[in-house]
């Protein structure tokens, strides 16, 4: 493959991630979502943030497929020539 064919997988992997974020956040999706607590009581100030990996991991997984599917697309148009 070609250096700038390398570019399409990154990108529909990280657009995948961030479509996935958004709508868990939006829709309040605990396992699509990042959560962020703050909390301020008087005395002392309570922050926690964590996140979901599965947008990450299904990222991770489109990037893969994108990258196997345009591979055989390539290998397929240089037998046919």
């Amino acid at each position: 493959m070609r250096k700038k064919e390398y570019w399409i997988p990154l990108c529909a992997s990280l657009l995948s991630m961030g479509l996935l974020y958004f709508i868990g956040n939006a829709f309040d999706i605990s396992y699509l979502s990042w959560t962020f607590y703050k909390e301020s009581p008087s005395e002392d100030v309570v922050f926690e943030a964590g996140g979901s990996l599965v947008p990450v991991i299904i990222g991770v997984v489109l990037g893969f497929i994108t990258e196997r599917i345009m591979k055989r697309k390539q290998r397929d148009n240089s037998n046919i020539e």
